[in-house]
């Protein structure tokens, strides 16, 4: 992470802990050997993370269908394993996770929402509404701690000091502004909700579930006549293991859900892609479809450091260093499983915020240049020129969205740094560089080459060094902050001007927050497009892709809510086709 030219990226799903048990012909099978599978499935689907797991639960559902699922990672408990405080686990081993190079909120998805304790809510301000926000039941589950640090209170009244903030009835209405967002978690058990858990664990019972793990989708074959394309069956090969290959037949659809690094990666090597880029790699070319593997987008980040001289004990490093405080935090943890080891990652109170509101004297300025951009300078040489127009068409709406006060442009975690230390990280949730995913033409079958191209769109820096601003401008005078005596001790006060604070920010930028969206867009052909609306690869029958590679425009917070959304919205317009 504390290098921006190489980064590791997470596997397209962590699963885990299911014993294969082909001998049960009446559960979901798990199998660990492409040799052991049929020959042909009604569907199959290559990936089995997020949106993966989602659709092949809503396929199998009727029993009418069977389904196969081919995952790169393998069964582990690591994700929804219960936290020992005493021992804590790797959440990131070798074994869930790609080693890559790099070159260079949504309501309607069934999830179950438990209200925090009505005490804590109270105490800390939080809120939420169920009616307009969440809505429904689902396997998905979202809660929130039993407990927060003082420290969060003080953060989240500092803000009301700035004109134009608002405090949204709930973070998942869609709404900018100071805001909670619960975990992904189940509140009994105090472990992960995850598509695992919920997309398969709660449905082995289902005969017609297939899924195969430490295997990827090396390549689709298709056939062809006069009239069309037709994707008829996948490649597959075990991890590791290039010589275990085998070809299974889809009879109704093959359904990508890779992700926005390996999805691209899958349609390039077998053929469908950039012309140019599959020239380069020798891959034969069945279908010229210039925007796979463009319009790569991620949040980007920075870290400040900020001493509190005064803090508001206790605080995250008061588990390290309050040896009375952490025995209380270990036997409240031990008894019922509550108390500040029910903090896990992923929620909490966040500011989420319009360039309006936090760079009044400069946001303007940053939309006329947005506006008066072109397009085409900003991207690799020799693009196709219907991935300039569709990137000229997103900087007309990132203009418009620079004026907006409840478009978000600023994330900032109101809790405290996760792991204790001073840092308060510093997100850009709509960054305007596009960078490229496509195959390594000195070698195609390994991993692609992840080109995040960071800051190629000037403005980009631009408007970290507002958010920068913005942030030190909020340690140095806001309301309540003031009583914790903030002391900026990265990059420093003496750091003022632009230059010194880009020159900063240029050293420390990391272009990813494992968010990577927009590698095979749902946009018009004439865009760049490689999906349409009902998420059907152009120019290819049989094949859809249902993952994040499909959003065109990163949207302005974590990814994984809109991710379930496109799951259940894809399996609905797959199962109407059927």
């Amino acid at each position: 992470m504390k290098n921006c030219s190489i980064l590791t990226i997470a596997a397209s799903v962590l699963v885990g802990g299911v014993r294969a048990a082909p001998e049960l012909a009446r559960k979901a099978i798990h199998y660990t050997r492409s040799s052991d599978l049929r020959s042909s499935y009604d569907y199959i689907i290559a990936g089995g993370g997020t949106a993966g797991l989602t659709v092949a639960d809503r396929l199998t559902e009727s029993g009418r269908y069977s389904v196969l699922v081919v995952e790169y990672g393998y069964f582990s408990d690591i994700p929804s394993s219960v936290l020992d405080p005493l021992n804590p686990i790797d959440a990131s081993p070798d074994s869930l996770m790609y080693n890559i190079t790099s070159v260079g909120t949504v309501k309607q998805f069934s999830c179950t929402f438990f209200p925090p304790e009505p005490q804590l809510a109270a105490d800390f301000e939080i809120k939420y509404d169920i009616e307009s926000a969440w809505g429904g039941t689902g396997p998905v589950l979202a809660s929130y701690g039993h407990y927060q640090y003082p420290l969060t209170k003080v953060l989240l009244d500092g803000w009301r000091t700035l004109p134009g903030v608002e405090y949204p009835a709930d973070g998942s209405e869609g709404k900018a502004g100071v805001l909670w967002i619960p975990s992904s978690q189940d509140p009994k058990t105090q472990t992960r909700s995850y598509a695992r858990t919920a997309h398969y664990d709660r449905v082995q019972p289902r005969k017609n579930y297939a899924i195969i793990t430490g295997h990827k989708v090396d390549k689709i074959n298709f056939a062809r006549d006069r009239r069309s394309l037709t994707a008829i069956s996948v490649k597959v090969s075990a991890r590791g293991d290039n010589s275990s290959v085998s070809t299974i037949t889809a009879r109704k659809e093959i359904i990508l859900a890779a992700g926005a690094i390996h999805t691209p990666q899958i349609l390039q090597r077998s053929g469908v892609g950039p012309q140019s880029v599959l020239k380069a790699a020798k891959i034969p070319m069945v279908l010229d479809l210039p925007g796979v593997g463009a319009n790569f987008q991620d949040h980007s980040w920075f870290a400040m450091g900020i001493q509190f001289q005064t803090p508001v004990l206790p605080d995250r490093q008061s588990l390290v260093n309050n040896k009375t405080f952490a025995e209380w935090a270990l036997k409240l943890w031990q008894t019922n499983m509550t108390g500040p080891y029910s903090i896990r990652g992923g929620g909490g109170a966040l500011a989420q915020l319009g360039l309006p509101v936090i760079a009044p004297d400069v946001f303007s300025s940053i939309a006329s240049d947005i506006e008066s951009q072109d397009a085409a300078s900003l991207l690799p040489t020799n693009v196709d020129s219907t991935i300039v127009a569709g990137y000229r068409s997103q900087l007309k709406l990132m203009a418009k969205a620079a004026r907006s006060k409840n478009t978000a442009w600023l994330q900032m975690g109101l809790g405290g740094n996760p792991f204790g230390s001073p840092d308060q990280w510093v997100f850009n949730i709509h960054p305007l560089s596009r960078g490229t995913v496509n195959v390594d033409p000195a070698d195609p079958n390994g991993e692609p080459l992840v080109d995040y191209r960071m800051l190629s769109n000037p403005v980009d820096l631009r408007v970290a060094i507002a958010l920068f601003r913005a942030v030190r401008n909020f340690f140095n005078s806001r309301g309540e902050v003031k009583r914790l005596s903030p002391l900026e001790t990265k990059p420093g006060v003496n750091i003022t001007s632009d230059a010194d604070i880009a020159k900063y920010l240029l050293t420390t930028l990391n272009p990813s927050q494992y968010h990577p969206v927009g590698t095979a867009a749902m946009l018009p052909l004439r865009l760049g497009g490689v999906v349409d609306d009902e998420l059907k690869v152009y120019g290819v029958d049989g094949l859809s892709v249902v993952d994040a590679s499909i959003i065109p425009l990163i949207p302005g917070g974590t990814t994984q809510s809109t991710v379930y959304a496109i799951g259940e919205k894809a399996s609905d317009l797959i199962k109407a086709r059927a």
